[in-house]
């Protein structure tokens, strides 16, 4: 999809984090906006520094809602047309050590990860396969590209995003649909790190931070070119990426030094803090 101006796209987990910065790169391109978030997320802003530019609705909803999601999609259709663009963003995480997670935490992750953007990517592909023009974003992370101590849960959820990116891309490479997956590393000021940065001190060299603007460049790039899979971290990680595909035993050995295990523990710790005063 070269040219992305008048397109209409529907963005889950708009309202806060890295979905503001995805919505605003879209809106650039001129591409109107059906922003899906809780209920209850503060979105008003969001939509008063858009619609100048291009048409923005909004749908409330839960993901973890299994029944709510054909009508997600069909009061996104209902308000801006064929959706063209899904980009699917929301996302939990759970830090920590793995024994220590409750089963309710798994199937909260699992639901919103990954069921969420599989089925809410079974409802929109169709009616895209019918017109003969769309495409599929989907946020995972650098977590799902290496193993992430002190983050299983989630970096399986983001390992399964990744392969079901690539096996629709398989399975749809002759279709006009097109299929992205996003794989940020540690991003500044909003989402999983950026929530905590000001708490964990010290981060590894080559997980240094990036900005939230470049996950938003990389899907419009990821849309535009049709990439299959953008890698949004600093270039010392990525040897590290391809050598976890020949080498799984070495990485993760490089991966438990000492170095890279503390920051994986002050993160957990920094998430617990924060979760205990927000309670």
């Amino acid at each position: 999809m070269r040219d992305l101006s008048g397109a209409n796209a529907l963005v889950t987990g708009a309202a806060g984090g890295l979905g503001r910065y995805i919505a605003r790169s879209l809106a650039a391109e001129g591409v109107n906006l059906a922003l899906c978030d809780l209920p209850a997320a503060q979105i008003d802003d969001l939509v008063a520094e858009l619609e100048p530019r291009v048409k923005v609705e909004v749908v409330a909803a839960d993901l973890s809602d299994a029944d709510g999601i054909e009508l997600i999609h069909r009061r996104a259709t209902d308000s801006l047309g064929p959706i063209d663009v899904l980009v699917n963003n929301a996302g939990l995480e759970f830090s920590g050590e793995f024994a220590e997670q409750t089963v309710a935490q798994l199937e909260a992750i699992t639901t919103v990860n990954l069921l969420a953007v599989m089925e809410l990517t079974r409802v929109a592909l169709p009616e895209m396969l019918e017109r003969r023009r769309g495409h599929v974003v989907n946020l995972a992370s650098l977590a799902g590209k290496l193993p992430a101590p002190y983050l299983a849960s989630y970096s399986a959820t983001k390992h399964a995003v990744v392969g079901f990116t690539h096996s629709l891309r398989a399975e749809l490479g002759d279709e006009p649909v097109g299929f992205t997956v996003i794989c940020p590393g540690l991003i500044s000021k909003v989402g999983m790190y950026g929530r905590l940065e000001q708490h964990v001190g010290d981060v590894p060299r080559e997980l240094a931070t990036l900005p939230p603007e470049r996950v938003g460049d990389a899907v419009v790039e990821g849309i535009r070119h049709n990439r299959p899979e953008i890698v949004v971290a600093r270039r010392a990680v990525r040897p590290v990426i391809g050598l976890a595909a020949v080498a799984p035993k070495l990485t993760s050995r490089l991966l438990r030094s000492e170095r890279n295990l503390a920051f994986g523990r002050r993160m957990a710790e920094a998430r617990r803090r924060l979760d205990g005063a927000a309670k």
